[in-house]
């Protein structure tokens, strides 16, 4: 189990929480998902990075998850990658210079096309040109890199290889299948690891999935692992409304619940949690409360 005292809290979700707070936000298959609130609601992002630090989290994510040419191609917007990235960075840092506690800033580098489609994901050597953009416009911003919600190995390359090349901290989360037992692309989780060998990632995380399958993921992936890991999953116990391929919707867990679940994974050897899709700031301070 991980001496409490080094559990670090990460942020939640930002487009759902978006929508639950009245911010227009698309489906995530066919539009540019939370970075639409980067033209729309600004205020609404910087709020929430706000709450997020104010409610415990020791990290939180610039809100450019879906700034990627592929996604924003499909508003029109392919050449406005800069300036949204921009935008969203600083967001992100006066949320943090006007909080009253300490927090690290983290860029995202998410997946390039639709989430969770290991079947979009393209050649290491476009991906890799593709993240080295994207990482270039984050890092005179960002304390650390998070390549999120990887469904392959490759993928997961690709993008802590363009984050590495920065000289900042990296962060690699893979995105399981419904039982926990392999990347969402199909690959073993071993696998994923080896690709990474040669790159300094200084941690390994699971997220946007269920908490049934980080924990039955989490014993075998931290004792595997020497370096930290965690997970920062969707409040449900199977797999999330939208996965592919989709089962039963279940309900959301609650704060408490979800905070329960991840002290779980903390007994299994995680020392890095937060919450993904469909978790809020009251899911932060819960975590917060529990585990710190």
């Amino acid at each position: 189990m991980a001496n409490l005292d080094d559990i670090i809290i990460l942020d939640g979700a930002m487009g759902t929480e978006l929508r639950a707070r009245g911010v227009r936000v698309p489906d995530y298959k066919s539009s540019i998902w939370s970075a639409l609130a980067l033209i729309e609601a600004p205020d609404e992002v910087h709020r929430l990075h706000g709450d997020y630090i104010a409610a415990g989290a020791d990290v939180i994510t610039v809100n450019n998850y879906s700034l990627t040419r592929k996604l924003l191609a499909r508003e029109g917007l392919e050449e406005s990658l800069g300036q949204l990235t921009q935008t969203a960075c600083s967001l992100a840092v006066e949320a943090r210079d006007a909080a009253k506690r300490p927090a690290k800033i983290a860029g995202s580098l998410p997946p390039l096309d639709t989430t969770y489609r290991a079947d979009l994901v393209g050649s290491f050597d476009d991906n890799l040109a593709a993240y080295r953009e994207i990482a270039d416009l984050l890092a005179p911003h960002v304390d650390m890199f998070i390549c999120e919600t990887m469904t392959t190995a490759e993928e997961a390359r690709a993008a802590a290889k363009a984050a590495a090349e920065t000289g900042k901290m990296v962060w690699v989360s893979w995105t399981l299948d419904p039982e926990g037992a392999k990347l969402r692309g199909g690959e073993e989780i071993p696998d994923a690891f080896a690709a990474l060998a040669s790159l300094p990632v200084e941690a390994f995380l699971f997220n946007c999935c269920s908490t049934e399958a980080v924990t039955a993921a989490m014993p075998a992936f931290a004792a595997a692992s020497d370096r930290p890991v965690g997970a920062y999953s969707n409040p449900v116990r199977d797999e999330p409304p939208g996965g592919e391929p989709a089962r039963e919707p279940t309900r959301l867990l609650s704060p408490d619940d979800y905070a329960l679940v991840a002290a779980e994974w903390v007994k299994q050897g995680a020392s890095i949690v937060g919450g993904c899709c469909d978790t809020s700031p009251a899911y932060t301070a819960r975590l917060h409360e529990l585990l710190r």
